[in-house]
């Protein structure tokens, strides 16, 4: 399957509703988790809009990222 720039923005805004003492970050992960085909620069873009800067220190971001990229990669669900 290709990547696409298609963010299930939709998932995230249902999975805020039914959940609402998660965190946006929380919620981010449950939405992204296991689509295979999201491109990293996607993930990248709809996390700084969707995830208050308040919820991770600035100097974790990008750990945050590869950890994101890594839940959509193909090798997430070998081992």
């Amino acid at each position: 399957m290709t990547k696409t720039s298609q963010f299930p923005k939709y998932q995230f805004s249902e999975i805020k509703r039914l959940n609402p003492f998660w965190s946006d970050h929380t919620c981010f992960i449950e939405t992204i988790q296991g689509k295979k085909y999201l491109h990293p620069r996607i993930i990248k873009k709809w996390f700084d809009k969707l995830v208050a800067k308040d919820e991770y220190a600035r100097e974790d971001r990008n750990e945050i990222l590869r950890y994101l990229f890594s839940l959509t990669s193909s090798n997430a669900q070998k081992g």
